[in-house]
């Protein structure tokens, strides 16, 4: 069983709330993400299909840039031109010193430590704020955190890099997702044959974005 919090639905809907209209008006403009907003309303994320996918994995050397998988007998490509089509985020190159992005100036000035950080903490101080500026930060921390770099559970610490990042939601609009994403999963799919090691197991965490998979 592939377990995932990659909760595209659920994001969207909670972001919806009529309290959230001015942060919703910024991701419905944004350029990558208003795809997102108009997705149709699935409840429950499909990873049976996923799941028999990655089964069919290719053994490659990590160093490549691409997956394949094997479905009867058929290979099936999976490289940043077909998440680019599927997800819809851009796949141009980092810029230059992109990890230095931003800085923990905002993150720090909300949480006691940016080493603590949860996705249930954000998703409290995200309800407890009133419309600001900030308000917009905290939401896009939300769903950078639940949809675009979603980590295996609910108490996994933020990824340093988008609590960074949503210092500047100008960067966050032509920031290249697509390419981030797409090599969040490649590495988790390196990460899940490793660990099943041709052996079932009765749960798998398959952190990151999932959609193109799904």
């Amino acid at each position: 069983k592939i377990q995932s919090k990659c909760y595209v639905t659920e994001t969207v809907k909670f972001l919806k709330k009529a309290r959230f209209k001015p942060e919703l008006e910024w991701f419905e403009n944004h350029p990558q993400f208003c795809h997102f907003f108009h997705m149709p309303d699935v409840p429950n994320l499909k990873l049976q299909g996923m799941w028999m996918l990655l089964l069919r994995t290719v053994p490659l050397h990590e160093s490549e840039d691409t997956s394949w998988f094997a479905v009867n007998g058929v290979p099936i490509r999976y490289s940043m031109r077909e998440h680019a089509l599927i997800s819809g985020l851009d796949c141009h190159d980092y810029p230059a010193k992109y990890k230095k992005i931003g800085s923990f100036a905002f993150v720090d000035m909300h949480f006691k430590s940016h080493k603590e950080i949860t996705l249930l903490s954000v998703r409290e101080k995200l309800l407890s704020m009133s419309a600001c500026g900030d308000r917009l930060k905290m939401a896009v921390l939300y769903f950078l955190g639940t949809i675009i770099r979603a980590r295996g559970r609910y108490n996994a610490p933020f990824d340093p890099f988008v609590l960074r990042i949503v210092n500047d939601v100008e960067v966050c609009k032509t920031f290249p997702w697509g390419r981030l994403t797409f090599e969040d999963a490649l590495r988790s799919i390196t990460h899940v044959m490793k660990h099943l090691k041709g052996k079932p197991k009765n749960n798998v965490n398959f952190p990151g974005f999932i959609i193109p998979l799904e």
